[in-house]
């Protein structure tokens, strides 16, 4: 004799997973657009690190150079943008807004360093919404090569 299921409860439920995808993909706003509103926006980042310093590239699409504030510590360094983006013909709008991903406002994010940075020698350079800044060691902390010598060799039987 042969057992079957009648009505398995398990088999009509959804993971949590595919429930939350769910939701997702029909409700209007993405999780990405919630993490880009005002106040909350992270600065993307690359940073390379060399014997003489760090060299660091961000992304600041839309941000005018006067906007760019760069704070430099021994160990540390704080970069700050204003973006005025969300702003332009505010009052001349008519309509209901549907979609706002282009914000406005501040943006801070500071880098700590494993050894102290020479503020005094520190570039910035700002092309097409990209900053490049070259962040070179203090002196003291620079690796220095040391040359080693030969010994001179001593002659069989003379004492020194």
């Amino acid at each position: 004799m042969a057992l079957t299921r009648g009505f398995d409860p398990f088999a009509e439920m959804l993971s949590l997973r595919d429930a939350m995808n769910r939701l997702l993909e029909q409700s209007f706003v993405r999780p990405s657009s919630a993490l880009l509103g005002s106040g909350s926006r992270m600065i993307p980042l690359d940073v390379l690190e060399t014997e003489q310093g760090y060299r660091i590239t961000a992304l600041l699409p839309g941000v005018k150079p006067e906007d760019i504030e760069l704070l430099a510590h021994e160990h540390s360094l704080t970069l700050k943008a204003k973006y005025h983006g969300g702003e332009e013909g505010e009052g001349q709008q008519q309509g209901t807004w549907l979609l706002r991903e282009i914000g406005s406002g501040s943006v801070e994010r500071t880098l700590a360093f494993d050894r102290p940075i020479d503020a005094n020698k520190i570039e910035a350079r700002y092309e097409n919404g990209r900053l490049t800044i070259s962040v070179p060691l203090s002196e003291g902390s620079r690796p220095r090569r040391i040359s080693v010598r030969a010994a001179t060799p001593v002659s069989a039987g003379v004492t020194p």
